[in-house]
């Protein structure tokens, strides 16, 4: 099967949508698949990886961040590059310029057109704009590709809701991210003289780590607890207001920031040497730190009702809390207190199994192949 696919979310990016999209194209090739990928440069030198066929497109940075940019597409070399491919089935991982694209492109080859979308992009669009009429437009313009698809799947039930809110009027099929097995870990016992607390990703404000802050400094100022760290593993442009908020709530001291960790061998020490990953996003639809942290023998405590907390069962194999600061400040207490609860979700951690990006693969071949059929028989 040859497929191209556009997303405005790939590599070199460090998130969650360019990681699951790698990992799906690694698992897709090694089956003999041909994939080819339609993204923006990121106004960056080229410096692509061997083990993936990349179309860039020149691109306009649209933020600060680098990796946010809006896709200048060059129809023509799109089109011959296109021509070359033929590809099979159009595929888009995204809400803007490269979505429209596969769109465009998937109308004039009479081919059909599949969309997976792995973002909540109602609170990513507010976000950026601060606007919620320029917010409304995007979300009724994503609605928009995502009817014109004939197929579309996102990674949660939560995920799977919020479509539909945003005006899909397709059927949403799920498919959950995969997750490449951890071989080297072996289980430690974890100590309990101090507490090491971690979340992991971007530092956004749509990420939620200033509620967390909030908890933890309700729990030191309740119940005198000082006994912890708080670490922050990621970069991004809310850290200096989750400074000033850490010292308002009186544990800048228990806060650390360790920045960006590409070395995966220090990130493994970090998650094998804390107690909990604290993990509280609305944001997250299905937050692959969580199976990550699971892979090191430390659980999660997140949202009850959100995708980020779909596949823990509470007091098995994490914990979970309603999104409240007085629930999740309490929650936190108990768990550090019942140190045979801990224990017994530490042991439950193995049945938070996920499938390998090898088998995920293989439902969107499934996926892929039904649409393919349909559109023959059309």
């Amino acid at each position: 099967m040859k497929i191209a696919l556009f997303t405005d979310s790939f590599l070199p990016g460090k998130g969650g949508t360019e990681n699951a999209i790698a990992n799906l194209v690694l698992a897709l090739q090694k089956k003999g698949h041909i994939v080819r990928i339609y993204c923006p440069d990121y106004h960056q030198p080229e410096q692509e990886s061997k083990d993936f066929s990349v179309f860039r497109v020149k691109s306009i940075a649209l933020t600060k961040n680098e990796m946010m940019a809006l896709p200048s597409l060059c129809k023509k070399k799109m089109l011959q590059d296109l021509e070359m491919l033929d590809p099979d089935i159009f595929y888009f991982c995204s809400a803007s310029g490269m979505a429209k694209a596969a769109v465009y492109f998937a109308k004039k080859f009479k081919r059909p057109l599949a969309a997976t979308i792995h973002t909540k992009f109602h609170m990513a669009f507010y976000n950026s704009s601060k606007s919620k009429l320029i917010t409304a437009a995007l979300i009724k313009s994503l609605a928009n590709k995502l009817n014109k698809a004939d197929g579309v799947t996102t990674v949660s039930n939560d995920m799977a809701r919020a479509l539909k809110e945003y005006g899909c009027k397709k059927d949403v099929q799920v498919i959950r991210n995969g997750m490449n097995k951890n071989l080297n870990y072996e289980d430690k016992e974890k100590s309990f003289e101090h507490f090491n607390f971690l979340f992991c990703g971007h530092v956004i404000k749509v990420k939620n780590i200033q509620f967390t802050i909030k908890c933890l400094g309700n729990l030191k100022a309740k119940y005198n607890f000082d006994n912890f760290t708080f670490n922050i593993a990621g970069t991004g442009n809310y850290q200096k207001k989750l400074e000033k908020l850490a010292k308002k709530c009186k544990i800048d001291k228990n806060v650390k920031f360790l920045g960006y960790i590409s070395d995966k061998n220090e990130l493994g020490n970090i998650y094998s040497t804390s107690h909990l990953l604290l993990f509280p996003s609305p944001f997250d639809t299905d937050g692959l730190v969580v199976l990550e942290a699971a892979s090191y023998s430390t659980p999660t405590l997140a949202l009850n009702g959100y995708g980020c907390g779909e596949r823990i069962t509470d007091n098995q194999t994490g914990f979970l809390s309603d999104y409240d600061e007085k629930a999740f400040t309490e929650r936190l207490w108990q768990i550090i207190n019942d140190k045979a609860a801990y224990q017994k979700v530490r042991k439950g951690l193995a049945n938070l199994i996920a499938k390998s990006w090898e088998q995920i693969s293989d439902e969107y071949l499934e996926f892929f192949d039904n649409l393919i059929k349909n559109n023959k028989n059309k």
